[in-house]
């Protein structure tokens, strides 16, 4: 597959031809229309969610169920588990760049 892949390469490097622009680009990129900016809909369908979530968690009694049982685990339990969230984060972050 590797040897596959570097005669490819090195084909395609050899055979390379460039094509004038003659400002082809910029003239169909200045006529392109505006794209209107849609990003408020993800906050919208957030807030639905959270506030569904928040309200089917008191109306069921879930909250305070996990409110007792952080009631029962020692201290030093939770904040080791608050302390390692940066740590995992990181590490889940950094592996995600690196595939």
């Amino acid at each position: 597959m590797e040897t596959t892949d570097k005669l490819l390469k090195d084909f395609f490097s050899q055979n390379k031809k460039e094509i004038a622009d003659n400002g082809f680009t910029r003239r169909v990129m200045r006529k392109l229309p505006e794209q209107a900016d849609r990003s408020w809909i993800v906050w919208v369908f957030a807030a639905i969610g959270m506030a569904i979530s928040i309200y089917l968690g008191i109306y069921s009694g879930l909250i305070e169920q996990i409110m007792l049982v952080f009631r029962q685990v020692p201290i030093y339990y939770l904040l080791g588990g608050i302390f390692c969230f940066p740590l995992v984060g990181t590490a889940g972050f950094y592996f995600a760049q690196n595939r």
